[in-house]
């Protein structure tokens, strides 16, 4: 338990972060969502970059394993102060009519609680999480743990277990482990089950504060009834965690909140090399849509993106999986028919895999779509939201085009995971796309107000 303390400390840092940099509590309503967006993306930065600052330390400083312990508490003491010294002015603004709020607010809590409640159940069975989670990720957590291995996280040898991967997920666990004294599995699960409630919390928050209320709280709905995506939380694989990061950017970009929003962008890069490219796309839509911000969210990325790349460069092994010798130019896969017809139905596949029995989560979307029908203003902030996740589709789908591997085994081994990643920013592009349901609500033209004072008079 001791590593879960801190883990909750990193969260705790991050949630300070935010609310003094990001000025959340003092702008937004209402304000449960407001504390919603804080833990979302608070925990998912105090993660982040504890991850880098804990590998930054132990590639300095070898000798001193938790000389980034008294570093965050410095940091952490003064946050505490700064934020004490801030004096915030709460905002007041009308309410919109609550609708049917307390009891999508009562049906989430309850689906978080029997979601917890299976994944708990899950891990009491098999704590060390699935193969990659093993192999891969808490694997090299234990060399970075370890300081005489250190190097060995992203050693040559291990390349059936991919040490070109970023570090974030494992220098996280790493961290852990290394303040607490002792490897346990609680370490790798409570970072996993921290992850999803970031994501869950982001999104919930922020559609809540950007849509409305009913909006955000059945987004989360659709998210905890999401099979594969809670299916993923369990098998502790960094997947969840890059999907954090995906969603947050673009969630806390909707709102104006370009230094965090590139924050999580940045470090979405040092979580897995799908990031690369979300950070590379997330900064290029954002230089076309909001040029006024891209430098902020530049500055923000620094952190995760600089690491990752400097990673790259100077210590991850070399891998040209795309420039595989002996295999066929890229140029003939890429205009391979049966390659692309077999590439876009696996998408097809995974996409409808992500329900259960009779039901996907997308059969809500389009029952909200046929009630409540199309918004038609902020179109720039739905081109923005869209345009993320179906850039970030399309590279994948033109990397499987030109993989010198397997196609099949590619597939079936990996698009699964990436279908995950992308969901909560497409759902955030299909809330964004719907009338407001506030807005909905059908109120009594003025005339018939009058007649009815009048017959009240007489």
């Amino acid at each position: 338990m001791i590593a879960v303390a801190w883990a909750l400390f990193a969260v705790t840092l991050g949630c300070a972060f935010a609310v003094r940099f990001a000025r959340c509590l003092a702008e937004f309503e209402p304000r449960w969502a407001a504390s919603l967006i804080v833990f979302g993306s608070g925990a998912a930065a105090g993660m982040g970059l504890t991850s880098c600052l804990f590998f930054l330390c132990r590639l300095a400083a070898p000798g001193m394993p938790r000389l980034a312990l008294f570093i965050e508490i410095a940091c952490f003491g003064w946050l505490a102060y700064s934020i004490s010294r801030r004096r915030q002015t709460p905002t007041t603004a009308a309410a919109p009519p609550a609708l049917f709020v307390p009891s999508l607010l009562g049906a989430v809590v309850l689906a978080l609680l029997v979601a917890t409640g299976a994944m708990a159940t899950a891990w009491e069975l098999n704590p060390q999480g699935n193969w990659d989670a093993w192999s891969i990720w808490n694997l090299r957590a234990r060399f970075l743990a370890a300081g005489d291995l250190l190097q060995r996280a992203w050693s040559p040898a291990l390349s059936a277990t991919h040490p070109e991967y970023p570090l974030l997920v494992s220098g996280f666990v790493a961290r852990c482990w290394t303040f607490a004294g002792q490897t346990t599995a609680a370490a790798p699960i409570a970072t996993s089950y921290l992850f999803f409630l970031s994501l869950l919390a982001t999104t919930t928050g922020g559609l809540a504060v950007h849509r409305g209320r009913s909006f955000g709280l059945l987004a989360g709905l659709i998210l905890l009834g999401t099979p594969a995506l809670l299916h993923e939380v369990i098998a502790q694989y960094a997947d969840i965690p890059l999907a954090c990061y995906m969603t947050g950017a673009t969630m806390l970009a909707l709102l104006d909140r370009p230094r965090l929003a590139g924050l999580l962008a940045g470090l979405a890069a040092w979580t897995k090399d799908e990031g690369l490219l979300f950070l590379l796309i997330f900064l290029t839509v954002m230089a076309i849509s909001r040029r006024d911000q891209v430098l902020t969210a530049c500055v923000g990325a620094i952190p995760g993106g600089v690491l990752a790349v400097v990673f790259k460069i100077m210590f991850a092994p070399t891998a040209s999986v795309l420039l595989h010798p002996g295999s066929s130019p890229i140029l003939q896969r890429l205009t391979d028919a049966g390659r692309f017809w077999q590439v876009l139905t696996a998408f097809a596949r995974e996409f409808g895999a992500l329900g259960s029995g009779w039901y996907h989560p997308i059969l809500p979307v389009i029952a909200l779509a046929v009630g409540l029908g199309f918004e038609r203003e902020r179109r720039k902030d739905l081109l923005f939201a869209t345009a993320i996740p179906f850039a970030t589709l399309a590279g994948y789908f033109c990397v499987f085009l030109v993989t010198p591997l397997d196609l099949k085994w590619q597939l079936d081994t990996s698009l699964y995971r990436l279908v995950i990643q992308i969901w909560p920013s497409l759902l955030i592009a299909c809330f964004l796309a719907l009338r407001r349901m506030e807005s909905s609500v059908v109120h009594a033209p003025p005339a018939a107000v009058k007649t009815r004072k009048k017959k009240a008079k007489a």
